[in-house]
């Protein structure tokens, strides 16, 4: 449990970093989903958060590095969809990264590159579930637009 804290204490102090420089905007969207898939306990309790997650860290590493949501991908997590629960790796088995590998950076760029690692590094423990993020992806990219 003192872990937990001292993760969570150092994932508050990076946001804090993050949010407070407008030139780190591309790393937060992988900041945030990474620590989620990595504490999916706390963040991905509900199966439409999971798919929220999954399928933001598919977009940011696949498609495209900007920290908003696909408006897409908004409409298909927000909307009345029940998702599949997702079954999530052991908490051992969720990346070699953590936060710490962020907060270790030694200026923006080093900040922004060690983001990507991170999230890459997570992103690559769930490979299990990989599949069915990027078909919810491309679900959520192919439709239609209602008013």
């Amino acid at each position: 449990m003192q872990d937990l804290k001292r993760c969570n204490e150092t994932f508050q102090h990076v946001l804090a970093e993050v949010f407070s420089r407008p030139e780190l905007a591309n790393a937060r969207r992988l900041i945030v989903d990474a620590y989620s898939l990595q504490h999916p306990e706390q963040y991905m309790k509900s199966s439409k958060s999971a798919a929220a997650h999954l399928a933001a860290m598919c977009w940011s590493l696949e498609y495209a590095r900007v920290e908003k949501l696909h408006p897409a991908l908004k409409r298909l997590v927000e909307g009345p969809r029940a998702f599949e629960r997702v079954n999530h790796p052991p908490p051992m088995k969720r990346g070699p990264l953590t936060v710490r590998h962020v907060l270790d950076a030694s200026d923006l760029a080093d900040l922004a590159r060690r983001a990507e690692e991170w999230a890459r590094s997570a992103w690559a423990a769930w490979h299990q579930q990989q599949d069915r993020a990027r078909m919810w992806v491309k679900e959520a990219l192919e439709a239609p637009v209602r008013n």
